[in-house]
């Protein structure tokens, strides 16, 4: 913090406020840069500050997925539902490969 000096005279009084001035207006410049800056970077220093180190290079619904994949539980389920759905695409398949099939007599 800077000292304020002491005054003996108006000149040097009226020299002291038009330095403070001067730093308040460079203070209030510093202010908004350094907002600016969180501004535009607040995105990826929340993801930095919470996220694992692991998942800092990816992008924001890989890592999500990537966190939620990490859970055997929910990997699990995944894998089941997948595997639901795979079934079920073939079993399809085989009927309209049946439908479309020349009929012999």
């Amino acid at each position: 913090m800077a000292t304020v000096k002491k005054s003996n005279n108006l000149a040097s009084l009226e020299k002291e406020i038009r330095r403070q001035k001067q730093r308040a207006k460079q203070l209030e410049n510093q202010f908004d840069d350094n907002f600016s800056h969180l501004q535009e970077n607040y995105l990826p220093m929340l993801m930095n500050s919470v996220l694992p180190e692991k998942t800092k290079y990816k992008g924001i619904p890989a890592t999500i997925i990537s966190l939620f994949l990490e859970h055997d539980r929910f990997r699990n389920t995944v894998i089941k539902l997948a595997e639901h759905l795979v079934d079920r695409a073939s079993d399809g398949i085989d009927y309209l490969s049946e439908k479309l099939k020349p009929k012999k007599d």
